[in-house]
């Protein structure tokens, strides 16, 4: 008789992690510029496919379905080409293509507001969110703030996990998320200003302390803000995961969900310091 074995969930996960993680990481560290917008493309597709499925009851048409997804990677283009100006002119175009579309196609189908309005929100929480990272990336040192960011997110993730399974009582937002506790939270923001600050003393010598640790703060509540929003959007869906793409890690707005707050707050704070991050 035959017998079939399956790989434990946690090392099936460390499995994912790490062949997810590679790529990523060689391409951050040593790729070319065009490197880091293939990146964003690909998460924002295939992000977006899987926030269609949760926000949407029925396949979308053809036609929303092909436009959204060019819109998808429009916003991530305009960013590589022109910056903020063309972050917020490809957003622009979108919502304007959007409307007239309908003014073509069907305008006075009440339903397609409601998909307008719908594709508009997918397409600020994924390719508009993730846009960021090429904003970040374009900036001074701005593959080492990134890799600052992604310690940050990983060690809050990491802290969280086994502080609140060690030590946690209190549930944190029981009605979105019952798994998450305040002891957990606590102990993810902890485990993240002090990786955050040992990987900026490495990375990013001149920042004074005071900032890295403030930095590492705001980006870690901001991850776990959005971890918080995509398990939201996950439960008024009624799925567990965004899908099952990843073995052991779900879907990749699963892995993505505590990243897309914390890259446009690290972005806002470093236009803030641009002056001079002493003022920190």
């Amino acid at each position: 008789m035959s017998q079939t074995h399956t790989l434990p969930s946690s090392r099936l996960r460390w499995i994912t992690g790490i062949l997810l993680a590679l790529p990523i990481v060689v391409c951050i560290a040593a790729g070319p510029r065009w490197s880091g917008l293939a990146l964003v493309l690909l998460a924002a597709a295939t992000g977006l496919w899987e926030l269609h499925g949760m926000l949407f009851e029925l396949p979308l048409p053809a036609k929303w379905r092909l436009f959204s997804y060019a819109s998808a990677l429009f916003l991530p283009f305009l960013t590589y080409r022109w910056g903020v100006t063309g972050l917020n002119s490809a957003l622009f175009l979108s919502f304007f293509c959007a409307l007239a579309l309908m003014m073509i196609s069907a305008p006075l189908d009440g339903d397609e507001i409601a998909r307008i309005a719908t594709l508009a929100f997918a397409w600020l929480y994924l390719p508009y969110l993730l846009s960021f990272v090429l904003l970040i990336w374009d900036g001074a040192n701005g593959r080492s703030w990134i890799f600052f960011l992604l310690v940050v997110i990983v060690a809050g993730d990491s802290g969280a996990y086994f502080i609140g399974r060690r030590m946690g009582t209190r549930k944190l937002y029981p009605t979105v998320s019952p798994k998450k506790t305040v002891e957990g939270a606590l102990g993810g923001l902890c485990a993240s200003v002090v990786a955050g600050s040992l990987a900026g003393l490495i990375l990013l010598r001149p920042v004074p302390l005071k900032a890295l640790c403030i930095f590492s703060l705001a980006a870690a509540i901001a991850g776990q803000v959005g971890d918080l929003v995509e398990s939201m959007i996950k439960r008024n869906s009624g799925k567990k995961d965004s899908s099952g793409l990843l073995p052991g890690h779900g879907g990749v707005l699963d892995r993505l969900d505590s990243l897309l707050f914390a890259f446009p707050v690290l972005w806002a704070l470093l236009q803030l310091s641009a002056g001079g991050l002493g003022r920190f």
